[in-house]
């Protein structure tokens, strides 16, 4: 509804539109009930996985865990089943099938080592062998507008996967983290700006690897912050006529509802 001064113009939404939206709000739910009742019964496999070193020697206390986060200078698996490899430098982990390769990061006790490697349901063993790791940081900033993003996350995809081993997030504008040597691409996002996606390759000869600063691109709203309001198109319409513009109600008070089926 348009609210213009005590004027209240009314945008119809054609009755098979209506009909439309109820019918897709129906089945929105039967398929969120669904999900609600099939997820109850997620499907995984479970896959051994043989730590190695350099020399091909078990390596043993090491950490292995489909996600992980980096807090106080620290490497930490989240809560989705993380598993320790023993003496023989075996550790069993369970996986959630995806249907699709997923990414396994491995971490030796100390941290100095890791390892990256892709899973799937097709093969139920494999080795790990860990390298060096590598310190990554970086900045967040939108050069054209001249600010940082007030909240940003850098999420950190192994070469040849699409699922994620690890993110960033938080109000600073920056990344800090702890790699195994190897191919990645990190992608960032924030308020008020456009994702980017940057490939980096990390060397074992490697101590840090400091991207600098990242530009990102502000987003459209970001760009009309402060600017009037850009101009509008109405398709269909109740109470006011179809070529009526923004600029017809300037000086009054008009309220504008945006909404999407989902």
């Amino acid at each position: 509804m348009l609210e213009c001064a005590t004027r209240k113009v009314a945008v119809d939404i054609p009755l098979p539109t209506r009909q439309y939206m109820s019918m897709a709000r129906a089945w929105l739910f039967i398929i969120a009930w669904v999900g609600a009742i099939s997820g109850s019964f997620a499907a995984f496999f479970t896959v051994t996985l043989n730590v190695m070193d350099a020399d091909k020697k078990p390596v043993s206390n090491a950490t292995a865990a489909l996600f992980w986060d980096f807090e106080n200078g620290t490497m930490k698996p989240r809560s989705d089943r993380p598993v320790t490899s023993d003496a023989r430098g075996k550790a069993v982990l369970e996986v959630d099938d995806w249907n699709r390769p997923r990414a396994v990061m491995v971490m030796s006790a100390d941290q100095k080592l890791g390892g990256v490697i892709a899973v799937s349901n097709d093969n139920r063993e494999v080795t790990v062998t860990l390298v060096p790791t590598v310190r990554v940081k970086g900045k967040l900033e939108c050069k054209e507008l001249n600010f940082k993003p007030a909240w940003a996350n850098t999420m950190v995809i192994p070469d040849g996967v699409t699922s994620q081993v690890m993110q960033q997030m938080g109000e600073s504008a920056e990344f800090d983290f702890m790699l195994p040597a190897g191919k990645y691409t990190l992608r960032s996002y924030g308020t008020d700006v456009e994702g980017r996606k940057d490939p980096i390759t990390l060397t074992a000869d490697q101590r840090e690897h400091d991207l600098g600063t990242l530009d990102l691109k502000p987003s459209e709203i970001a760009r009309l912050k402060g600017k009037p309001a850009p101009g509008w198109k109405v398709t269909d319409a109740r109470g006011i006529k179809k070529n009526s513009k923004l600029s017809d109600y300037k000086g009054k008070w008009l309220y504008l509802e945006f909404w999407g089926f989902w």
